[in-house]
């Protein structure tokens, strides 16, 4: 074996590199080359944005099968959108290029004539979205092994996408299904991300039978300096500030920038403010919007636009631009209000700071509204720059949120049932349920969920037993498969009708936080909940002022971490002032500071109100809305105040009208000794507010219960925020 990396590469490769101008390979690629050729193990690669993560992947791995390239697909690459298979399915024909090695792409853009040519010439390298894989296996099952049968490796680009969501899930079933065409056996899996947080988690959903059988190759990462201005700013309307617009053309009109917002609604107004501002200076180049609501074509034409290392192109986003496609050098990363979590805003950043020895340039912009000084004091502190501020202070620690793993993704295993069926024509029970048990990818189920999910689905028709005791699918699931919508584990969840009055205003998305006193934006303005009808799959809400932290139409609000609530409560009690921040930012924050002093936010957590008790739980939103309904459990009225979710929640004076604190004390002590199980707290919910997956109709109430007590409620940090309340 050569102790020279370089040399173990094919000739073709060693070509490339040297008519690339690379003076050397990274330290990633080194240790990837090493860990691939001397090692049968799974590998996850994890490092910064632009670090080489896909070349230290596919160089070994195209050394491997540039000798028999042909007669199978020999790599499988699962990307998480079109938009980045297509990016690097560029990247990967100049690779692959001079070795002969064929690149094909299989996604909804791809025409039947490419797919075609796959089927009966198959090789080389495939790149894929899960849906992609879902369709061969209900249209193409017939030519699987085929494709597949010389199947050696499957890479996984942006994994961090996969670990938390139902498409991961998918993915885990869908390559357990796969191994069996796979004449070698099971391929190796080799992860690619930047964002992983925990990497055991990542390494038990690449293998789950022996997670210790993947090696991470996670070098040092040299992280070029960052380089952070915040501008904060008080909001004198519906929309953002026009200060804060003008400060961002200034800003943005001569450089390379991505303007990251935190809503599509956002895109939109921010793009034709900023347009409007260019017009009047007749400056040519267009801001450009990009987000999933508008066309492929003009998402596209943003992503070149930006690519063109000779236009100085500006792109409004929301996440869509968060992953790994390659729009080329940034001058500028622009965060407007704060990013809804750490992970979030490392990928954001490091979409800058690429050149070798140029920082990392952060632009973010926070706004608050306006107080009176007869609000309440809770209403007086700015959340959204404390959460701004705090990300800022994670992401310079290097700390990233660990991924929720999913046990008890129900809707999946049905997805799965009915598409296994179809895949063969019908199974024995023993041998159906064998399977998923083997494989490890819903691994809280139970045989006994197996059974009772079986026999609610047969009464459903979506399954059917032969005289033989063989399953098939039912009448009612072949009209779930055969829907072109089959494939997607992902989907809008059902909608209800929002009304004011008698009129209809549009539609949402049901959610566990779609509750009286939550605000929604519809049609340009914002409307306070005043009454959820489930059963009628309605909303009522009157008009309410505008302000942060509502919920927009089809989203829910986002999960925050409790360590980030934490370090929420920490700034606001320390001393020291980020130099980076605006001088309006300072005296927002130094008044926070004097407020939080004054009323004893360092000594409690619990304050009496006119109308009751008002309580800080300091906690993650998951947290926050279990000790809510452990509050309620024992017989007290707990809300979050307006627009203050999950930062403030107010309890309600008894029915007695009696205020006894030492009462609220000794009660809120005694929860933590309680017999309470998280399902006494989901128990209290209408199972309809927890259906919110693709499927969830036809999956039994106990099984959805049984999914929320594991996802929807965090017990252990909630009774950890009760602790230091009670303290």
């Amino acid at each position: 074996m050569s102790a020279n990396p370089f040399d173990r590469l094919a000739p073709f490769l060693r070509e490339f590199i040297y008519e690339s101008g690379w003076e050397e390979l990274r330290p990633i690629q080194v240790e990837a080359i090493n860990a691939i050729f001397d090692t049968n193990d799974d590998v996850l690669i994890t490092a910064g944005t632009a670090s080489g993560k896909t070349e230290a992947a596919f160089l070994p791995i195209l050394s491997e099968i540039v000798s028999d390239p042909l007669g199978s697909v020999r790599v499988l690459y699962v990307g998480p959108l079109r938009a980045l298979i297509n990016d690097q399915f560029r990247r990967l024909e100049d690779l692959c290029e001079e070795g002969n090695i064929p690149v094909h792409r299989w996604h909804g853009d791809v025409t039947q004539e490419h797919k075609s040519k796959l089927v009966e010439q198959p090789g080389g390298v495939l790149q894929i979205t899960p849906e992609s894989i879902e369709s061969l296996f209900i249209n193409k099952t017939d030519k699987l092994r085929r494709l597949f049968g010389g199947l050696r490796y499957v890479v996984i680009d942006e994994v961090h996408t996969f670990l938390e969501s139902d498409r991961g899930v998918q993915l885990r079933s869908q390559l357990e299904r796969l191994t069996p065409y796979c004449a070698g056996g099971r391929p190796r899996r080799i992860g690619l991300s930047a964002t992983v947080g925990d990497n055991f988690i990542a390494q038990r959903w690449l293998k789950a039978h022996a997670p210790q059988r993947v090696l991470v190759i996670d070098p040092p990462d040299v992280k070029p300096i960052t380089r952070f201005s915040h501008l904060h700013f008080q909001e004198l309307g519906d929309d953002l500030p026009p200060d804060l617009i003008d400060d961002l053309y200034r800003l943005t009109r001569n450089v390379k920038s991505l303007i990251f917002c935190n809503s599509r609604r956002d895109v939109e107004i921010l793009t034709a403010e900023l347009n409007r501002r260019r017009e009047r200076d007749h400056f040519e180049e267009r801001y450009l919007p990009h987000h999933g609501s508008i066309s492929k074509e003009v998402r596209e034409d943003a992503e070149a636009r930006m690519k063109d290392a000779t236009r100085v192109s500006s792109v409004v986003c929301t996440n869509t631009l968060e992953l790994g496609i390659d729009i080329g050098q940034l001058d500028l990363v622009v965060q407007v209000n704060s990013a809804h979590s750490v992970m979030s805003f490392v990928q954001r950043a490091g979409r800058t700071g690429r050149r070798a020895g140029q920082p990392r340039i952060v632009q973010i912009y926070t706004t608050e509204l306006p107080t009176q000084a007869g609000d309440p004091f809770y209403e007086r502190l700015p959340f959204n720059l404390l959460k701004a501020l705090a990300v800022a202070d994670l992401f310079l620690e290097n700390w990233i949120e660990p991924p929720l793993e999913r046990g008890r993704a129900y809707n999946v295993l049905y997805h799965q049932i009915l598409s296994r069926l179809t895949e063969t024509n019908g199974s024995a029970a023993r041998d159906l349920v064998g399977f998923f048990l083997n494989s490890r990818v819903f691994p809280n189920v139970r045989a006994e969920e197996y059974a009772q999910l079986l026999k609610h689905l047969a009464q459903l028709d979506h399954i059917e037993q032969l005289p033989t005791g063989e399953l098939i699918v039912g009448l009612a699931g072949e009209r779930i498969v055969r829907s072109r919508e089959f494939y997607a584990i992902f989907q809008t969840p059902p909608e209800w009708d929002v009304l004011n009055e008698t009129r209809t205003l549009g539609r949402i998305s049901p959610s566990p936080d779609l509750q009286p006193g939550v605000c929604l934006l519809l049609i340009g303005r914002v409307w306070e909940v005043k009454e959820v009808l489930p059963e009628r799959k309605q909303v009522f809400v009157v008009r309410a002022k505008q302000a942060r932290n509502v919920m927009f139409a089809g989203v829910g609000i986002p999960e925050m971490h409790p360590r980030l609530a934490e370090r929420v409560r920490e700034i606001l009690l320390r001393a020291d002032v980020p130099a980076y921040l605006s001088p309006f930012g300072q005296n927002a924050l130094t008044t926070a500071r004097r407020l939080a002093q004054e009323v004893g936010l360092g000594e409690t957590n619990l304050f009496e109100i006119e109308k009751g008790w008002v309580l800080f739980p300091w906690t993650g939103t998951r947290a926050a809305r279990t000790l809510q309904f452990m509050l309620q459990h024992i017989g007290y009225r707990a809300d979050f105040a307006k627009f203050l979710f999950p930062w403030v929640m107010l309890i309600e004076l008894p029915e007695n009208g009696r205020r006894d604190t030492n009462q609220l004390r000794a009660d809120l002590k005694r929860l933590v000794a309680l017999p309470l199980t998280p399902a006494d707290v989901v128990a209290g919910v209408p199972v309809e507010l927890l259906r919110t997956h693709k499927y969830d109709e036809f999956i039994p109430e106990a099984l959805i219960r049984a999914r929320a007590v594991e996802e929807w409620v965090d017990w252990e940090s909630a009774k950890s925020a009760l602790a230091k309340i009670t303290q």
